[in-house]
């Protein structure tokens, strides 16, 4: 079986690390070591430099801007030349374009599509007119391509694929697959012992973005003085100088979450919540916001390993001072780490995505 994965990664005219890059970096090569023929057609960036570095076919390819004809000219002749059994778009960009250059006329390949994320969430969230304007743009477009070119749709969350059932009236050929836990991860009983004389520590993971809710991390800092606050990735929000706030940049995921105790996830748009996963699966627990898929992956944790919390400072320092209490981390957080490292185990993902692609692919044979 031949796949072709395409994906202009960050989307049109940005880069970013995120889920569906993640996605790309470290399903393909496990999909190869299944026999599967992967070819991928991205942008040259340091997803590209992965995947060439895994010996994966790589062709470069990406959207240079919102409506690009010669991204989806360069799909459809990539197409017509290596006749794919099936062709996965990931992200939105490569979701149009793959529609539009196939369109109608090659139906007989079948394409599955991966959004990674909800729309409305982001419409919901906007803070303009315009922004609301422009998602609003994106979800008529999506929603018409879909009637034009009919295909299977993967959503990582329970809550994705509400969101398209209820919000976009897309009730056929859904199919639910969570985001899993890296190929390479550490177990709970691979955590050190975070020295009890120590500070307490919490972490935040992710993009430094206003939809991540970094805009709350200085006031939640400044309410918590005498705990330290280090706070890992990259964006455009600015973050206070407080003497508790560290900005430590990219940082390996899994050493990061052995030094924290507790991780703060305060998203305003979480379709899945993958930090959020990763910490439980060590036994950290995680002051969250509920929105979208992370009441649904915290759901069993609630209350040991899961903090919901108001998307105010206020709430949000209640809920850490109640996840990092004292003697916390116990037998029952490291039970339940062991249950979520088993229900988002990285080979239970790849075996469902290598069925769906299979089932997709002899639909047409």
């Amino acid at each position: 079986m031949k796949v072709l994965f395409v994906c202009t990664t960050g989307g049109s005219g940005r880069r970013q690390l995120g889920g569906a890059e993640r996605f790309l970096i470290e399903m393909l090569p496990a999909l190869t070591e299944q026999g599967v023929e992967v070819i991928a057609a991205t942008p040259d960036d340091e997803v590209a430099e992965s995947l060439r570095a895994s010996g994966i076919q790589w062709i470069p390819l990406g959207a240079t801007k919102r409506v690009d004809l010669g991204y989806a000219r360069g799909i459809r002749r990539i197409v017509e030349e290596l006749r794919p059994d099936v062709v996965s778009a990931h992200l939105l960009s490569a979701a149009m374009h793959v529609r539009a250059g196939l369109g109608v006329q090659s139906r007989r390949t079948p394409v599955v599509v991966a959004l990674h994320n909800s729309l409305w969430q982001y419409r919901d969230t906007a803070e303009s007119l315009r922004q609301k304007a422009a998602v609003q743009a994106n979800i008529t477009t999506d929603l018409a391509f879909r009637r034009l070119r009919p295909h299977a749709t993967v959503a990582v969350s329970t809550f994705e694929g509400d969101e398209l059932e209820k919000r976009g009236h897309v009730r056929k050929n859904v199919h639910v697959i969570p985001n899993p836990l890296p190929a390479v991860w550490p177990s709970v009983d691979d955590m050190p012992e975070l020295a009890p004389s120590a500070p307490i520590r919490v972490g935040f993971l992710g993009r430094i973005e206003r939809e991540k809710g970094a805009d709350l991390l200085s006031d939640i800092a400044a309410a918590l003085p005498e705990v330290e606050f280090l706070i890992a990735g990259a964006g455009t929000t600015p973050i206070a100088p407080l003497p508790n706030i560290q900005l430590v940049g990219r940082v390996d995921a899994a050493s990061f979450l052995q030094k924290v105790n507790c991780l703060l996830v305060p998203s305003r748009v979480e379709s899945f919540g993958r930090s959020a996963l990763e910490a439980m699966s060590l036994g950290v627990p995680v002051v969250h916001s509920g929105v979208g898929g992370l009441s649904e992956i915290t759901r069993q944790g609630a209350g040991v390993l899961g903090f919901q919390a108001e998307m105010t400072p206020e709430a949000m320092v209640a809920a850490i001072q109640a996840a990092t209490k004292p003697a916390a981390y116990n037998a029952q957080r490291r039970d339940l780490a062991r249950e979520y490292a088993t229900q988002y185990s990285f080979s239970r993902c790849v075996e469902r995505w290598l069925g769906l692609y299979r089932a997709v692919a002899n639909d047409t044979r």
